[in-house]
């Protein structure tokens, strides 16, 4: 079985994908066009403490050995990037599959 840091690694990938995409989708036009901006004062707070979970565990999980450097850093430019949670999601979930095997 996988260690838990990396399958929790893995889920939170989508769940700090999706809020990204919430916040620069939905929050920030809300702002610009319809001049709204609670939308970004609420969305933007829980976005930024998702990423900052995320990194978090991403450390812990690149420490521990659970996944090699170059994939941690690959994760962390892709949480950068609008969608680029789906691709983390699916390197890590090959990653937690991985660990079936042994």
């Amino acid at each position: 079985m996988a260690p838990w840091p990396l399958r929790h690694l893995s889920l939170m990938t989508l769940v700090e994908g999706a809020s990204l995409i919430t916040l620069i989708l939905i929050a920030v036009p809300l702002k610009h066009l319809a001049g709204l901006p609670i939308a970004v004062a609420i969305v933007g707070p829980i976005h930024g403490a998702l990423f900052l979970w995320t990194m978090g565990v991403l450390t812990l999980v690149v420490l521990r050995g659970h996944l090699p450097a170059l994939k941690g850093a690959g994760v962390f430019v892709a949480a950068l990037i609008p969608f680029g949670g789906l691709w983390s999601h699916r390197m890590l979930a090959r990653a937690v599959a991985a660990y079936g095997g042994r």
